[in-house]
């Protein structure tokens, strides 16, 4: 799967309304430098969130093929999108970022602790128990994960779906009730991301699945794969 992306410089200059589009493999950092064909470099930044980017790197591969890869990454974007949760609720309440930092280095790389902190930051905030994959649907992970399964594109099917029901309504209530702590959580990506000595900067935001900034439908995700498929053959062609 790979990112298309417009040249900034092209854009201002409207060099006979052509504008080149550089298409580019997904980075960890959302920071992408480019050099379009007219020879012009620059910084693009993507604000989508790592839990967003993860799922749709789920959703295509499903596409191609690769059930264990699809589960993976989804599996990736949920246990990111805790991260995000707790983040974004905390700069709500006024928490700076150097000390959700310090905490968080309690928790890193221990899903099961940063599972723990999101269930109970939920509870206080919301006043019941989050919903979360049932028994049957985290041994189905963990089998795939950890014991060598290879899934069924049913199976993966599933699997995401059931990954996408729980998110999506936990993120509206982020946006209804911490849209302030979103902003500061999404602003602080940016921040990182940049350089000082960075060529020219420009955002730049996506449509995906799961998604912050984008209004979604509540459209399954195999029908939400007809759509991807579409998106991935413009970018090819």
């Amino acid at each position: 799967m790979k990112l298309p992306i417009m040249c900034s410089q092209c854009i201002n200059n409207d060099i006979a309304s052509e504008h080149p589009i550089v298409a580019i493999e997904f980075r960890d950092d959302g920071r992408y430098e480019i050099t379009c064909p007219k020879g012009h470099k620059s910084v693009t930044i993507l604000q989508q969130q790592r839990f967003e980017i993860l799922y749709e790197i789920g959703a295509c591969a499903i596409i191609d093929g690769y059930y264990r890869e699809a589960v993976s990454s989804f599996t990736s974007s949920l246990e990111n999108f805790y991260e995000f949760f707790i983040k974004a609720v905390l700069f709500e309440k006024g928490i700076e970022k150097e000390m959700f930092i310090s905490c968080w280095k309690q928790v890193a790389g221990k899903s099961e602790r940063q599972l723990g902190a999101f269930v109970f930051l939920y509870l206080s905030e919301f006043g019941e128990v989050p919903i979360l994959l049932d028994t049957k649907k985290v041994e189905f992970r963990n089998s795939v994960i950890h014991k060598g399964k290879i899934p069924t594109r049913a199976e993966a099917l599933i699997y995401g779906q059931d990954v996408l029901n729980i998110l999506r309504p936990i993120i509206k209530q982020l946006k209804t009730k911490y849209d302030k702590g979103v902003q500061e959580a999404v602003g602080q990506h940016l921040i990182q991301c940049r350089k000082e000595n960075d060529h020219p900067v420009t955002t730049m935001g996506i449509s995906t699945i799961l998604s912050l900034t984008f209004t979604n439908s509540d459209d399954s995700l195999e029908k939400s794969l007809c759509r991807l498929c579409q998106k991935m053959r413009a970018v090819k062609a």
